[in-house]
């Protein structure tokens, strides 16, 4: 070996340690989380198939792993990848010096790769088997190119890459052909040969340690169905093309080897090569590209087309080869100069925002802390905890480990028995562990039906970031029926009722605005935006909350802010014009209406916004007619209904809202149904008001409803405005006592506004007790105080004063 590849080599090497070293400490993702988690609870005697499903094959390889990160933890397998990335781009420099023969194309590739077999959204925070096998696949390539006597060598690291990703035996199978016709039928057999040997010698390892039996077989197909399922998720909340785009703004330069890659190939009439990039190819077709680290091999792929590239170049003149080259490096030097953040502040917020997986590097952590903290004040530090979805790094963040065995998340189609070692796993891990917590990291778990299937009560404690809602075991019911026992369509049809309920990720959670807590609400938005000022979702729900409390400058405030970090995210301009609309700006309405209609088409709340710039120009009639085209289009939205009930009664259309009245039973949401039933009734009320008193129309349709605890709460207003104090005490009583904890502090006020002095304090106290923070009664809680303080003081001046003149 001469200096100059040996000093190529030894560059090579210390960039590729160098590039890899900023990542050392950054957070744990879903996948790192997972491979490490049997390792991570060995001490608690955690075992593979009993604790955590099979994940790999060979799971011999599995065991080596946890045996590396039983020496040194989460640092030595970090350390570990590294060692495989720094071989990866000395395979690369092989490859290219197998085609080239020049040492300078060859560093071009490997050191390429060196920094771009680093970029963060593939590899930063995650445990994959791509950054494994690349250097297998390239050295095999290598090896092949060699000729006949490297066909052993060759064979040997197409094996061992298939035992790194079972799926690149793919690589195998298409490279056999083109083996015999380049090098013969004998160079043919001997490749066979070391491959079949290598992988029969690692099935039989894994055969004597019981890892092909009959429930390691289930668990493997278990895991292959929900992967398959979770695929979906990319195309249902992603898209794979602007997946591509960012991809390819972080590695622009690399992609340039495509040309020399295809240029190579023809001119050259390299067979090989072409397989071999049209199987990589395909692999990461086949794998749906469902997380971004499948993209790792294509960077090293094009790492070794720069290094062709780099051959051409240097056979062209020497003026041209200086123009090339330096454009080329003045397109590096400025991905370089965009990339520097990722490298320089690796573990900074205003970094992290920037990742794929941002919740689970910014959110993630901070929840940890926090359910670590409370379960450490309860004592409950060595109990067993349930995550629902993919976020399995709070097993480690909590040191609690989990209550399934399968750390895995499926979504539907439920259809297949396949899918009956998740149920058990799911249910059977709650029904066994009874788990003390809960926590919802993807948004589709309906737990009330959670606790009709198990009999497990779990009980909202708080909406951690205003994304994570965490549930505490509240209650243990009997469960009349063993569920493991069930047929595999019953537990798939208890599968599908669990998850119907809404999207299959995470996402802002809306309960503490649903349980009217919204001062609550409020502050965990404000958490999550201090930590990511780029979190969209997040200035949406605060401008929705502001919207609901009229906050009508703070909601606009949110929704502009959203237009500005994202220009082509639908709805935020109809909301902005909802907020203008309100704020009197009309003029400034139509221009941002205009440029939703371009963007997203007529839809149903650009006909919204319309109908509200016709109601505040008091056309009704035109207002109605695009409130209609809302609801029809979107039955569940609120305010359509609420603004075409207004809209009627403006008009004086009674038959109108009797049939809008009968139309509302198709939202879906109980209470949104009731406040919309009340409002129509109102509305009713007050055009039949010259037939007979509001509150006696109200009793008629409350006799048709008389679950509607908000119809009976305006029944009790109206009760009181007509002067019956009593059956306005009665009806707000039994609201009062409802399941609508929304409405019920302002039951026990109004009850305390009617009973008399000595009875309002306790009623005053339910109140707050509902809503802590109902300023009414407060201010008259204070008010009763200075009332019964006054008798108090007068009574000590006056004992004072007979002292004093009684006073030798």
């Amino acid at each position: 070996m001469d200096l100059l590849t040996l000093t190529f080599l030894v560059i090579t090497s210390l960039s590729a340690v160098m590039f890899r070293r900023p990542f050392k400490n950054f957070p744990l993702d879903d996948d790192f989380a997972i491979y490490t988690y049997r390792a991570r609870f060995a001490s608690k005697g955690f075992e593979w198939k009993n604790d955590l499903q099979l994940i790999g094959i060979p799971m011999w390889r599995m065991l080596l792993q946890d045996r590396v990160y039983g020496s040194g933890g989460i640092q030595l397998i970090r350390h570990l990848q590294t060692a495989f990335h720094v071989a990866g781009s000395l395979a690369i420099y092989g490859a290219l010096w197998s085609f080239t023969n020049n040492p300078l194309a060859s560093f071009t590739g490997a050191w390429l790769y060196s920094f771009y077999g680093t970029s963060p959204d593939l590899t930063a925070g995650s445990l994959n088997f791509e950054q494994f096998y690349i250097p297998f696949i390239f050295g095999g390539l290598a090896f092949l190119q060699a000729g006949p006597d490297w066909v052993y060598a060759a064979g040997l690291c197409f094996a061992f890459a298939a035992i790194f990703k079972y799926t690149t035996a793919l690589f195998t199978l298409v490279l056999v052909p083109q083996i015999w016709f380049e090098l013969g039928g004998l160079a043919t057999a001997q490749f066979i040969s070391v491959v079949t040997t290598v992988l029969a010698f690692s099935n039989l390892i894994e055969w004597k340690m019981g890892f092909w039996d009959n429930q390691s077989r289930q668990q493997m197909r278990t895991r292959m169905a929900t992967t398959l399922r979770l695929t979906r998720t990319k195309n249902m909340h992603f898209s794979v093309l602007s997946e591509i785009t960012q991809l390819f703004k972080q590695s622009l330069p690399i992609w340039l080897g495509l040309i020399p890659l295809t240029t190579y190939s023809i001119q050259n009439q390299n067979i090989s090569l072409a397989i071999f990039s049209l199987t990589l190819f395909s692999m990461i077709i086949f794998q749906r590209a469902f997380s971004r680290y499948h993209y790792l091999p294509l960077f090293a792929l094009l790492s070794l087309g720069c290094g062709l590239g780099m051959n051409f170049v240097l056979t062209f003149k020497p003026i041209q080869a200086a123009v090339i080259i330096a454009s080329f490096t003045i397109l590096l030097v400025r991905n370089f100069k965009n990339m520097a953040f990722y490298y320089l502040r690796p573990t900074e917020p205003g970094t992290l925002i920037h990742y794929e997986k941002f919740d689970q590097y910014l959110y993630l952590p901070r929840l940890g802390k926090i359910l670590k903290r409370l379960m450490r004040m309860r004592g409950e530090s060595d109990e067993r905890i349930f995550v629902w979805g993919t976020f399995s790094q709070l097993y480690h963040l909590t040191n609690s480990p989990a209550s399934d065995n399968f750390l895995h998340h499926s979504i539907g189609p439920w259809n297949t028995p396949d899918l009956e070692g998740f149920y058990d796993s799911f249910i059977g891990g709650l029904l066994h562990h009874k788990p003390k917590y809960l926590i919802k990291s993807f948004a589709d778990l309906d737990v009330a039906r959670l606790e009709e299937i198990t009999g497990l009560q779990y009980k909202l404690l708080k909406v951690v970031l205003a994304r994570f809602p965490v549930y505490r075991l509240e209650l243990v019911k009997s469960c009349p029926t063993n569920l493991l026992t069930l047929s595999w369509q019953e537990k798939m049809s208890h599968l599908e009722s669990l998850t119907s309920a809404d999207w299959h990720a995470p996402g802002i959670n809306r309960t503490d605005v649903e349980r009217g807590k919204l001062s609550i609400a409020i502050r965990e938005c404000k958490k999550l935006i201090k930590l990511n000022k780029l979190d969209v979702e997040a200035y949406d729900y605060l401008g929705d909350i502001y919207n609901s409390m009229d906050y009508t400058e703070q909601a606009e405030l949110a929704f502009e802010y959203i237009l500005k970090v994202a220009p082509h995210r639908p709805i935020t301009r109809s909301k902005i014009c909802a907020q203008r609309i309100k704020l009197g700006k009309l003029d400034e309405v139509s221009t941002l209406l205009e440029e939703e209609i371009k963007l997203f088409g007529y839809d149903s709340n650009v006909a919204f916004s319309q109908g509200l710039l016709s109601r505040q120009k008091k056309n009704y009639t035109r207002a109605l007619k695009e409130f209609e085209k809302a609801r029809r289009e979107e039955p569940d939205k609120y305010e359509s209904w609420k603004f075409s009930s207004e809209c009627m009664q403006k008009l004086k259309d009674l038959e109108g809202l009797k049939n809008l009245y009968t139309e509302a039973m198709v939202v879906r949401t109980k209470k949104d149904r009731a406040w919309l039933h009340t409002l129509i009734v109102k509305n009713i009320a007050e055009l039949n008001s010259n037939l007979r008193p509001e509150h006696e129309t109200l009793i008629l349709y409350l006799q048709k409803d008389p679950e509607n605890a908000i119809l009976r709460y305006a029944l009790a207003s109206a009760l009181e405005t007509a002067g019956d104090l009593s059956g306005a005490y009665k009806s707000f009583e039994i609201v009062a006592t409802s399941d609508y904890s929304h409405i019920q502090a302002n039951a026990w006020f109004r009850m305390a506004l009617l009973a008399p002095l000595d009875q309002q304090n306790q009623l005053l106290k339910q109140c707050l007790k509902q809503q802590s923070s109902h300023q009414g009664a407060i201010n008259l809680l204070k008010n009763n105080a200075q009332i019964v303080a006054l008798p108090i003081q007068e009574s000590h001046k006056n004992t004072e004063k007979i002292k004093t003149n009684h006073n030798p």
